[in-house]
């Protein structure tokens, strides 16, 4: 006797823009790792986020969180244990197999200029993570005139195919990666075309400038960093062979003369 196939039914990682995960917690959502800086997370209960200004989230924050209750992991250190003012959150369901508490800073985005609230968020509390290596691909689940209309957009295959050369991994971030994250059309015809190039191996100057000079030519404004294992720096300022560089690190930016050694004050 045949057995008649069951028809696939997409589990919600599958979904394209899906929503969260029934089971939560490092393991399920972060597969056993912190999130780095620009990881986009979904949040399973985003009233759990606390600001880090103290109090309770503002009205728009709370909207934004309820119909995308997606944020941005932001360059600051995580917090272990249980902060002052941010009690575990009794409304949602803990992985029995997550580690004690790890609070991460994330950067909540809304629609108007100056929306931007730094808050923390429960580890346990994640349902997904995307990381800008990641997003790339997803344009193609945007539809086409959305993706020909934004600029930012339409060169992200050119702009990968440029960083291909230099074997470096990379992805979008800002406004270009929050939209193919969350699918929410947030970028506008003048967005820059944000981008992170992975560079845990030191990049010569005479690299960075080539690769400077060609993403130049593309027909938006791009802003790329190099991320290190210490930190971040501009792809501009370190191609421009300054004496000094600005590191980008958790615990606030560094003067340094080799971002790969940073032994700078």
């Amino acid at each position: 006797m045949t057995v008649a196939a069951r028809p696939h039914v997409p589990r919600p990682s599958e979904e394209p823009h899906g929503g969260p995960r029934r089971l939560v917690g490092p393991l399920a959502a972060l597969d056993g790792r912190l999130p780095g800086v620009h990881d986009l997370l979904l949040m399973q209960c985003p009233s759990s986020l606390r600001p880090l200004g103290g109090g309770a989230l503002p009205d728009w924050a709370r909207q934004v969180l309820r119909a995308h209750p997606w944020v941005t992991v932001g360059r600051a250190p995580a917090v272990a244990g249980s902060p002052v003012e941010t009690p575990y959150p009794v409304r949602c369901t803990r992985d029995v197999s997550a580690a004690p508490e790890t609070w991460l800073p994330v950067t909540v985005r809304g629609a108007e200029r100056g929306q931007r609230l730094d808050a923390l968020a429960p580890r346990a509390a994640v349902a997904r993570t995307l990381r800008p290596e990641q997003l790339p691909g997803r344009a193609a689940l945007l539809p086409a005139g959305r993706v020909a209309s934004i600029p930012a957009l339409a060169v992200l295959a050119p702009a990968g195919q440029l960083i291909a050369d230099h074997r470096l991994a990379w992805g979008p971030i800002g406004a270009i990666g929050y939209e193919l994250a969350t699918g929410e059309p947030v970028a506008g015809p003048l967005s820059p075309l944000r981008l992170v190039l992975r560079a845990p191996q030191p990049v010569s100057r005479r690299d960075a400038l080539h690769l400077r000079r060609a993403l130049s030519r593309l027909r938006v404004p791009v802003q790329a960093e190099l991320e290190t294992r210490h930190g971040a720096v501009l792809l501009a300022e370190y191609a421009a062979s300054p004496l000094s560089l600005t590191l980008l690190t958790p615990y606030g930016p560094r003067e340094v003369h080799d971002p790969w050694f940073p032994r700078g004050r």
